[in-house]
């Protein structure tokens, strides 16, 4: 998943011997954002799918 690369890349010692802790920390930060609200994000279908259950 994204958040799992996102630990992955944060926990890298090459990424952060290539790019330098503050990109990967930056990096790595803006994926765990844009995963988290992925996370959130409900769509039609699975509204019109599960609105039926409840």
């Amino acid at each position: 998943t994204l958040r799992e690369s996102a630990e992955r890349f944060a926990a890298s010692a090459a990424a952060r011997e290539l790019f330098g802790n503050t990109f990967v920390d930056h990096f790595a930060a803006t994926r765990r954002w844009e995963s988290e609200r992925h996370e959130r994000f409900v769509d039609d279908w699975q509204l019109a799918r599960y609105f039926e259950i409840i």
